[in-house]
């Protein structure tokens, strides 16, 4: 059952306080009742031992039995032959001593509780005596010490529901104080409007735990608000990507519907169209790529795929658009070298690094594509002998729809492959990064766990 935080935690109060309350009185009052038994047998035994001293010195008769009507001791003596010789006229005559009881007195002595009740206290002591040995007692009703333990009981369980039960309400109102900052930060963040990014929830200035809840708020409200502004710049940036290949093939595809067009003329406008078509699929399984990495989309990791066949199969696609330029495409890779990866992710990576590293390098220069183990990791390397990265671009340019020459939105690619090529990393726990050569032009490197992680 889903209670407020208010109801619990003085629900937990209330439990507390009552079972420590209760705790306390059971201690209390054991206390007291202790503390009364040892103050009773002492006065008792102190009495006890003068009669007997009186008894063994000077004789039955010395002992007046005679104790005022409102005295709560009571005496008595008991002759070497187990008779009730002498008591207090309260006692009415009343043997309280059986006859086991009086033998241990006549031997050790010692406190007695006799009666049904019980009803009395009792020390009984020896008193030797040349006629033989007498019993000398001292007696107190238990009436009063139980009205006492009683009434003391009755104090500490209605003074422990008193406390329960205002500290209950205690709770009850300081549970509502202390939650009432959170209530006023639930009402402000369900306040904020949807088309406000940019909102914000007031941060007291108690510096205490209220602020730093407010000021994780704000944190993630900003955060929020970054991704926001991030997938809008991205579907901003995808539409114009996409525009100007749509528009190029549209305006191929009308011409060619024109009557009066040759046959060279309506080839041309085909193989264009073919091209803009082709151009706008790979935009659009970059952008496919990207969104699943964004969404979190678990990959498959196969275990023990091999490499080399993947940078052959890249190589072959690449090697069209490359013959084109004029550079020749090379593969280093040890024949049975395997890893744990999503084979058609990174076959995506490859065929960005040879797009990115051909349309880069000059004609008659080469592309190398190599893949080693490294440290418990597959490294993919592509190096070009192209210009290299400008200036403090090669970590810019793993970013999405980011280009060197941002005029070049025409045959100089989206933008997105070494985008794509850190994501699908990163999915598969690494990370690329890019860099140029000493000897000239560039180097991208994508390294991946060699074998799946646990």
């Amino acid at each position: 059952m889903n209670l407020p935080i208010r109801v619990r935690l003085t629900a937990a109060y209330v439990l507390t306080a009552a079972v420590l309350t209760t705790i306390g009185a059971v201690v209390f009052g054991q206390s007291v009742h202790i503390g009364l038994d040892h103050r009773l047998d002492e006065q008792l035994r102190s009495r006890a031992d003068r009669l007997a001293g009186q008894l063994a010195r000077d004789g039955p008769d010395s002992v007046h039995s005679q104790t005022p009507l409102t005295s709560d001791i009571l005496i008595g003596l008991i002759d070497p032959n187990g008779r009730l010789a002498r008591s207090s006229p309260a006692l009415g005559g009343t043997e309280l001593l059986d006859a086991g009881q009086i033998s241990t007195a006549r031997h050790t002595g010692g406190y007695l509780s006799v009666g049904a009740g019980p009803d009395y206290r009792v020390y009984a002591t020896a008193a030797p005596r040349p006629d033989g040995v007498w019993v000398a007692f001292v007696a107190t009703p238990l009436l009063v010490q139980n009205e006492l333990s009683a009434s003391v009981t009755e104090a500490l369980v209605g003074a422990a529901a008193a406390v329960v039960v205002l500290g209950g309400v205690g709770a009850w109102f300081l549970a509502g104080v202390a939650l009432r900052p959170v209530e006023r930060l639930r009402r402000e963040v369900s306040s904020i409007p949807e088309g406000d990014p940019d909102a914000r929830v007031r941060v007291p200035a108690t510096g205490d735990e209220i602020a730093a809840l407010a000021d994780t708020m704000n944190n993630l409200l900003a955060r929020i608000a970054g991704g926001i502004a991030h997938q809008r710049q991205f579907v901003a940036d995808a539409s114009h990507e996409v525009r100007t290949p749509l528009a190029n093939l549209r305006t191929a595809l009308e011409l060619a519907g024109r009557p009066g067009h040759s046959a060279d003329e309506l080839r041309d406008a085909v193989h264009h169209a073919e091209h803009e078509a082709i151009r706008l699929g790979h935009i659009v399984d970059d952008l496919l790529v990207l969104a699943a990495m964004d969404d979190k989309v678990p990959l498959d990791l196969l275990p023990d795929q091999p490499v080399g066949p993947l940078l052959a199969d890249a190589l072959t696609a690449a090697r069209p658009a490359a013959d084109l330029r004029s550079v020749t495409l090379r593969a280093i890779c040890d024949p049975g070298l395997v890893a744990a990866m999503h084979p058609g992710q990174i076959r995506q990576v490859l065929d960005n690094l040879l797009n990115n590293a051909v349309r880069h390098t000059p004609p008659g220069s080469d592309v190398v594509l190599t893949a080693a183990v490294e440290q418990d990791n597959l490294v993919i390397t592509a190096t070009d002998e192209g210009p290299g990265f400008p200036a403090g671009f090669a970590e810019a340019a793993f970013e999405r729809f980011r280009r060197a020459d941002p005029a070049r939105s025409n045959g100089g690619g989206s933008g997105l492959g070494l985008a794509v090529v850190r994501a699908v990393a990163k999915a598969h726990g690494g990370d690329a990064v890019g860099a140029n050569r000493q000897s000239g032009g560039a180097i991208v490197r994508v390294w991946i766990p060699h074998r799946a992680t646990s």
